[in-house]
């Protein structure tokens, strides 16, 4: 600001006829701006704190305004905590009013009233309704002083001739508004702060109200309100401004993503991700429902499908063993992200202690859902993946079979899981109802992905993203006939059927408190898929088991 400027708010703030007799002392600026700041802080600066705190206490215990300057001193001190108990004259339900209308009794005198305004606004400013602490009384009654101050704010002029501050008010109505930071939005995304810190000047507004949550908020809102294209190439510098701005972090996020939620087609956008994800945590997990509750379906839903796809990503770049230039289970798996209901990790040592960047960003995001994998290689670990009904494990060793499960689980993921077959809290246990190995030509598809969706599709209907919504059908020929046995209901003639068509033979030891067996292996993904459509279980080394409508 400049030496001019500087000594217009300041002859604005002062008292005319006290500087017309310094003016022909010393005509040179640096001399005027020195003797107004003098000249302030004998009169017209803001009254010292102590000088505040024993008006309001007089006026706490008298609740009457016996003088101008008892007016002015408590107008300055209406949200000035005072005593033990941080007693606030803008929290009382009586002494709020009582002050306003001691004020009011120099409405008809503009030059003294707006000594006693100057105090309020100061007030308005300072006071915050929307912290935490703030009472229902307090946010009831500064609601009440913006009303006041707007409704009077033509009261402070008188003549031609008024202080800065007073015009100031008349060119910015909103102050007083639901919005009063709306109309500097745009001007402030563009970089041009000139009107706001000139207004902030003359009205002494500090770094710490309200009003400067506010004017970064007025930046975000001016921004969702562009087009898609204009919005997206804001993005970094709006995230920019969150991150350094820890007040309006919260509310500014949400508007945000709630914006970004609606753009078409929704592409994935790196760090918006990450700093939800940072700020907000897992947006699946119950315990940060709070946070994620401020923005809608949608936008949480964006987030969440893209925490899943990084997830994904992270397990078979970084924690898996693949293959040299195979990202095969990684592509196929990235297809499911939006049918997977929930994921869990089941670290090895070496993934537990590793230090490195990448590691500790991921043990982090994955806060809640890692477990310990104990009892093999330290560079071993699994991806567990729930999908409706059915949890899939795949491991990172790309030898390792991947193995699907029913609900209940044979396994706890709430204590250390381990990897040989069947042994306690084993992610690998005999209670599966698929164990698929990634091979290609078998069973009579081409790839293994083809061969494994077709598992898929036939539990409960998981379908990856792009693929056919309706189960596909399983035809299984014999002697010359074909038969859609995926959409023949369960019976015991079916059964008979479908096992004397494939040459299949069916064991019923439940007169004897046993189960129906159907004795063929798992190797046929076709008949897998027909009985576990039908609600049979597989035992390696024995069959499928009936287990009941």
């Amino acid at each position: 600001m400049s030496a001019l400027d500087r000594l217009k708010i300041l002859l604005d703030r002062g008292s005319e006829k006290a500087l017309a007799r310094e003016w022909h002392a010393d005509h040179s600026i640096d001399g005027h701006i020195q003797r107004l700041d003098g000249y302030q802080r004998q009169g017209m600066a803001i009254p010292e704190r102590d000088v505040q705190e024993e008006a309001v206490r007089r006026f706490w215990t008298s609740h009457r305004i016996n003088s101008l300057r008892e007016a002015r001193l408590v107008s300055y001190g209406v949200a000035l905590p005072v005593g033990q108990k941080r007693l606030r004259i803008i929290e009382d339900k009586e002494r709020f009013p009582a002050l306003l209308e001691g004020v009011d009794r120099y409405l008809s005198r503009p030059r003294q009233y707006r000594r006693c305004y100057q105090g309020l606004l100061s007030g308005y400013f300072g006071y915050d309704p929307e912290a935490a602490e703030t009472p229902s009384t307090g946010r009831e009654n500064w609601k009440h002083l913006r009303s006041y101050l707007g409704s009077n704010s033509v009261g402070v002029r008188e003549g031609t001739r008024n202080p800065q501050w007073t015009e100031s008010l008349q060119r910015h109505p909103t102050l007083f508004g639901e919005e009063p930071c709306e109309p500097y939005g745009p001007a402030l995304l563009a970089g041009d702060r000139t009107e706001v810190d000139e207004l902030r000047d003359v009205l002494r507004i500090s770094d710490s109200s309200w009003f400067m949550r506010k004017l970064f908020l007025a930046q975000i809102q001016a921004a969702i309100t562009r087009p898609d294209g204009a919005f997206q190439g804001l993005l970094p510098s709006l995230l920019e401004l969150l991150r350094g701005n820890q007040i309006i972090h919260d509310q500014g996020l949400a508007l945000v993503l709630d914006r970004y939620a609606h753009i078409e087609p929704m592409a994935l956008h790196t760090d918006l991700r990450n700093t939800a994800v940072n700020g907000w945590g897992n947006p699946w997990l119950d315990r940060n429902q709070p946070r994620w509750g401020r923005v809608g379906h949608r936008a949480r839903t964006m987030v969440t499908e893209w925490l899943k796809l990084e997830f994904i990503e992270a397990f078979f770049t970084l924690l898996a063993e693949e293959n040299a230039g195979d990202n095969r289970r990684l592509e196929f798996w990235k297809r499911y992200a939006s049918v997977i209901d929930d994921i869990h990790f089941a670290l090895g040592a070496d993934a537990r202690n590793n230090g490195t960047r990448d590691f500790v960003v991921l043990r982090k995001k994955m806060e809640g859902r890692l477990v310990e994998l104990r009892g093999t290689v330290g560079a071993n670990n699994a991806f567990i993946m729930k999908m409706g009904p059915v949890v899939v494990v795949e491991f990172s060793a790309h030898s390792n079979a991947c193995y699907v499960y029913d609900m209940p689980l044979p396994f706890h993921l709430d204590q250390p899981v381990s990897m040989p077959v069947d042994a306690k809290n084993s992610l690998k246990n005999s209670r599966n109802i698929s164990r698929f190995r990634h091979q290609d030509n078998v069973g009579g598809y081409d790839t293994w992905e083809d061969r494994l969706e077709s598992i898929l599709a036939g539990l409960d209907g998981i379908h990856s993203d792009g693929a056919n919504a309706a189960a596909r059908p399983v035809r299984l020929e014999a002697n010359g006939l074909s038969t859609d046995w995926f959409a023949v209901g369960f019976s015991q003639k079916a059964l008979d059927q479908f096992a004397a068509t494939l040459s299949i033979e069916i064991k019923d030891m439940t007169s004897r408190n046993g189960n129906l067996w159907v004795l063929v292996d798992d190797s046929d993904l076709d008949i897998n898929k027909t009985l576990l459509h039908w609600n049979f279980g597989y035992k390696p080394g024995k069959g499928w088991w009936w287990k009941g409508k």
